[in-house]
């Protein structure tokens, strides 16, 4: 039975001793959490609707701390600010009946769980890293809140700062997603001279900060099909969104994003589609020797392989790209220049590389020699809850 698209289901939840906050990527976090704890996958898009003596019980008599305060600071209408309040009281009524050892998410930037997080000290909150967090996109940063996040590298700590943003515990232990589907280095055959990571936004709203990077994106790309008809090198493109997906197309373009590059690149690079469900996009940047990107996660993701990696800025300005290493950004867009820089690094040893690029490698991404990440991640959620 289902009431406003939410599954209604008479009964309370069961007890389990992790709650995974969050359907999306919850499949990751499993393989993250001990199989000696039980999960509760607890869904929020939208929420399932227990209806059981305990959450019941637990709703009323939390009710009273409603919080007033929040009402009146959140921006949307009163009706909504209430309704939101009424959703967290009862996301801590579903919690205090499964009565968890801790509750994870994947999604970081999810603005529940930061409220969540900063409101119930009952009970260990920890946010894994989903993707960039990136300056010129923060909105504002009283509502952020984690107890305890396991991020991509030192980086945030250090960006999270000046932004504001209210992190209690940090632990640097690099990409989730990298770690669960990188496949043995050994059996690695070289595929690709160049890997160009696609950032197309899809269907989310033609705003201008969409309209620029989108307009950033075409400029790199063209000056990339340019060098790469000068040069007979192997080149691919992986697309970002799964074909026909909800993001597939973009109606201010008119276009779809496979034709979008075949319109620039025509021939002279293979189009690769993505496949969520394999990531399929691990293995093959780790087939590659060169990976490039306006602006994807993706990138930093293998620059914590090992792989050479830089983002491409041609805007003039530093806006999109003022998080990153001036070293790890390529801005030269007169053509000669520009190919003889990738010349260059597709010519620099790896061993040269690895030696220059060690730093930024760590700040960003962290990485251990003897232990997998999600390994470390798996360690670091057990020593959370004992503590």
């Amino acid at each position: 039975m289902k009431l406003l698209e939410r599954q209604l289901i008479f009964g309370d939840p069961s007890p389990a001793d992790m709650i995974i906050f969050d359907e999306i990527n919850s499949s990751y976090v499993r393989q993250a959490i001990d199989v000696k704890f039980s999960v509760h996958i607890f869904k929020t898009r939208p929420e399932n609707l227990f209806i059981g003596p305990w959450v019941l019980f637990n709703f009323l008599f939390m009710l009273p701390s409603i919080k007033l305060s929040d009402i009146e600071s959140l921006e949307s209408g009163f009706i909504k600010r209430v309704l939101n309040q009424l959703k967290m009281i009862y996301f801590l009524a579903c919690f205090k009946r499964i009565n968890p050892k801790a509750i994870i998410t994947m999604i970081d930037n999810s603005p529940d769980f930061h409220w969540l997080s900063k409101n119930c000290k009952i009970y260990p909150f920890i946010a894994i890293q989903n993707g960039l967090r990136l300056s010129y996109a923060s909105k504002g940063t009283k509502s952020f809140f984690l107890q305890h996040y396991l991020c991509f590298g030192a980086h945030e700590k250090n960006l999270f700062k000046e932004l504001k943003y209210n992190v209690e515990n940090y632990y640097p232990v690099g990409s989730l997603l990298s770690s669960l589907h990188m496949i043995n280095q050994k059996k690695v055959i070289s595929k690709y001279d160049i890997l160009i990571v696609s950032c197309w936004r899809g269907n989310i709203g033609f705003t201008q900060e969409v309209a620029e990077t989108m307009r950033m994106m075409r400029t790199m790309d063209k000056l990339l099909a340019k060098y790469l008809l000068s040069r007979n090198h192997r080149a691919a493109i992986i697309l970002r969104n799964e074909k026909g997906g909800e993001h597939w197309y973009i109606p201010e373009l008119g276009l779809d994003e496979e034709n979008y590059f075949k319109n620039i690149y025509g021939e002279s690079a293979e189009i690769i589609e993505t496949n969520f469900q394999k990531r399929n996009i691990y293995p093959t940047m780790q087939a590659s020797e060169l990976i490039l990107s306006l602006l994807s996660t993706a990138l930093i993701e293998g620059l914590g392989m090992g792989k050479k990696s830089f983002f491409l800025n041609f805007s003039g300005s530093n806006e999109y790209h003022r998080d990153f290493d001036e070293a790890m950004v390529l801005t030269e867009s007169q053509l000669d220049l520009f190919s003889q820089k990738i010349d260059d690094i597709l010519a620099m040893p790896q061993g040269e590389y690895d030696k220059k690029y060690k730093s930024i490698k760590e700040y960003y991404m962290a990485s251990s020699n003897e232990k997998t990440t999600h390994k470390i991640i798996k360690e670091k959620i057990e020593d959370i809850i004992q503590e």
